[in-house]
C-alpha cells in the first residue's frame, strides 16, 4: 500500500504503535491501563433500569440499564461494562451497599460508577436531618474501600417524584440535602480518585424543563422534562443516553489527559448504538 493512500487514522495507528515499542508498553497492556479498560456500574434504580410498568423487571428494564448506553458511548476499545446495580437497593442499601463493592472489586475494575448509589444513604428512613447525614456519611465509609477511579453522583431534588416514587417521610429537607452534598464535596476533595456528577444540577434543569447541554450538545428549554418517564424520576431510553454522556464529561472534565474522542457525543447515535445490544 502506497503511503498516499494512508489515512490520517492509518498515519496515526501506527504512529501509536512506534510510540508504544519505544517505551516498551504493548497495546494490549496500554488498552488495559485505560479506565474504561473493565468499568463495573454500581447503585439502585437508576443505574439497573427501571420503569413502573415493570416493577420487578422486565425487557423493558433490561433496555433501560445504564450499563447499555456507558458501553455504546465508548469508541475506545473496552470490556463489557459489568451493572451490580439493584432496583431493589432501597430497601436495604447498607446491606447492597457492602455486596456490590466488594463484588466490584473482585473484578479488577478500572473504573466504577455509582451515579445513584448515594441517593438513598440520603433518602429513604430517617427521622432527623442528622439521622440522614449520618447516613450518608456511612455510604461514604463504604465507598473508601475503592482506589480505582470512582464516579458518584451528588444528591438531587427528587421532590417531583413524591407520590409518584417517592413518599414524603422518603423525602430528605433542603437543608439536609444541601448538607450532604457539601460533605460530599469535602469528601471528594480528599479522595483524588474521586469525581462527582453533578446529577443535582442534571434533575434540576431536566424537571423544570429548562435547556441543558452535555459536551456541546444542546437540548432546548421545554424538551428535556422528556428525557424522564412520567415517574420524573427514572430516565427514559434517551434520558439514560444523555445521562452516560453527562457521566463521561464531568470524568473528563477533571482527567484532561483522556482523549474526548473516546466518547461518541450524540445522545441520539449512543441511542441507535444501544439497539443492536
Amino acid at each position: 500500500m502506497g503511503l498516499k493512500r494512508l489515512s490520517i487514522r492509518s498515519i496515526g495507528a501506527i504512529l501509536f504503535l512506534f510510540i508504544l515499542a519505544a517505551t516498551g508498553t504493548s497495546p494490549l497492556r496500554a488498552q488495559e491501563k485505560a479506565p474504561w479498560a473493565r468499568i463495573v456500574v454500581i447503585g439502585a434504580s437508576v443505574s439497573r433500569g427501571f420503569t413502573v410498568s415493570e416493577t420487578f423487571g422486565g425487557p423493558e428494564s433490561k433496555r433501560l440499564a445504564l450499563d447499555r448506553y456507558l458501553d455504546a458511548a465508548l469508541f475506545a476499545p473496552h470490556g463489557p461494562v459489568r451493572n451490580l446495580a439493584n432496583a431493589m437497593f432501597f430497601m436495604v442499601p447498607d446491606d447492597m451497599g457492602h455486596t456490590q463493592i466488594r463484588q466490584a472489586l473482585t473484578n479488577n475494575p478500572t473504573l466504577i460508577i455509582g451515579v445513584d448509589f448515594l441517593f438513598w444513604f440520603c433518602y429513604g428512613h430517617g427521622e432527623t436531618d442528622q439521622d440522614r447525614l449520618d447516613h450518608f456519611e456511612r455510604g461514604l465509609k463504604m465507598l473508601e474501600s475503592v482506589d480505582c477511579p470512582l464516579i458518584v453522583g451528588d444528591i438531587p431534588d427528587a421532590s417531583a417524584a413524591v407520590y409518584r416514587m417517592l413518599s414524603p417521610r422518603e423525602m430528605p429537607s433542603a437543608k439536609a440535602r444541601a448538607a450532604a452534598n457539601r460533605r460530599l464535596k469535602a469528601w471528594a476533595a480528599q479522595h483524588k480518585q474521586v469525581t462527582v456528577v453533578p446529577l443535582a444540577e442534571f434533575m434540576r434543569l431536566v424537571n423544570a424543563n429548562k435547556d441543558l447541554d452535555v459536551h456541546g450538545h444542546e437540548f432546548a428549554s421545554g424538551t428535556t422534562r422528556a428525557l424522564l418517564q412520567q415517574d420524573r424520576l427514572h430516565p427514559n431510553q434517551l434520558g439514560c443516553a444523555v445521562l452516560a454522556l453527562s457521566i463521561f464529561d464531568s470524568f473528563l472534565a477533571v482527567h484532561p489527559g483522556l482523549n474526548a474522542a473516546d466518547v461518541i457525543w450524540d445522545p441520539e447515535k449512543v441511542l441507535k448504538c444501544t439497539d443492536h445490544r
